[in-house]
This record gives structure tokens, sequence and C-alpha cells, in this order.
């Protein structure tokens, strides 16, 4: 019954249900897509810097090595081990004291963000769109803290395109089309809030 009062406003319930799924099928396979993307583009940077760091670890290994032989030659065994043991002391030194140097920098105060609704929109039909609105990471963001900001920002952007499509569709659909929908959209609230 309530598919035949539709149709006589002009939408087709089944046809809208199946445009909406196939929308939200594909934004999410989309955004699916990203995120493994995005995944293995991490995964890619992680594992590269990790074969930096050991190789520069095995560089210093042979530079200390090359440093032992060399002093071992000219002074003695000990006088090399010494030498060694001053250089790694003075690595040592000198990264406690970068550590210590940075703990106690102050922090800079949280930058404030206003609201879109603050600031005047360019012109009164230019819209506000959601990816504008996720505040930019701090400049001494965590890695994590940078990959939470690029999932909003993709979320935000996906969000956007939805809107767009719901304004696109409020512009072009007729008004029989538009008022079935919302009657629809009431009729499903009414419907989940009685089960509750």
């Amino acid at each position: 019954m309530l598919q035949a009062a539709l149709r006589l406003l002009g939408v087709d319930l089944n046809q809208k249900l199946a445009e909406i799924r196939a929308h939200i099928d594909e934004i999410r396979a989309r955004a699916i897509s990203e995120v493994t993307e995005q995944a293995k583009e991490t995964g890619l940077t992680v594992g590269l810097a990790l074969i930096g760091a050991v190789a520069v670890l095995l560089t210093f290994i042979v530079a200390l090595a090359a440093l032992y032989l060399l002093v071992d030659m000219h002074e003695g065994p000990f006088a090399a081990l010494g030498a060694v043991g001053l250089v790694t002391a003075l690595l040592a030194a000198l990264m406690f004291a970068l550590a210590f140097r940075r703990g106690r920098r102050k922090t800079a105060p949280a930058p404030v963000y206003l609201s879109p609704a603050a600031s005047p929109p360019a012109s009164p039909s230019a819209p506000v769109l959601l990816s504008a609105v996720v505040p930019p990471p701090p400049p001494n963001a965590s890695f994590f803290d940078v990959l939470r900001h690029r999932f909003s920002t993709r979320a935000a952007a996906a969000g956007d395109e939805v809107i767009d499509t719901a304004v696109r569709a409020m512009r072009t659909s007729s008004r029989p089309a538009l008022f079935g929908t919302l009657a629809v959209v009431a009729l499903v609230g009414v419907l989940i809030g009685r089960r509750r």
C-alpha cells in the first residue's frame, strides 16, 4: 500500500533505495580502497625507514671497528678500546643532551581554530565543505596523529560528496519525488521509533 501511494506521488521506492545502496556501496568501496592504499604506502615508508636505521647502525659499527683497528695498530688494544669507548660515550652524551633539551622546551600553545560559522563565507552560495572544517595537525604531531588526520580528512571529503549528491538530487528531482522521499523518511523514523 505504501509503494502504491508513493508511486502516485512519482516515487519508485525500490529504485530510490537501490540507488542509495549503490551509492553507499560505491563510497564504501572507494574508502576501503583509499585506506588500503594508504596502509600500503605507510607500511612501505616504515619498512624503508627501518632498513635505513639498520644500515646506519651497521655503518656505525663498521666505523667503530675501523677506529679500533687503526688505534690498535699504532697504540695497542687498550688505547683502541678507550678510543671506541670515548666515541660511544660522546655519542651517548650528545643524545642525552638533545633528549633533555627537547623535554625542557616550552610546548607551543594549542592553535585556536575558528569554526566556519565564525568567519563569513566567500559568497552566500558557497557551501562550507566538511573537509575544510578538519583542523590541521600541529607541527609536532606524532605519526598516529597524522594518520588520524588523513583518515578524518578523507572521511570528511566522502561526507562532502554525499552532501553534494543529496543537494543535486534535491535540485533536480521533482516536487512529488522530494515529498515522497520525505514521507518515506518520516515513516521509517516512526517505525524505528516504535520498535525501541
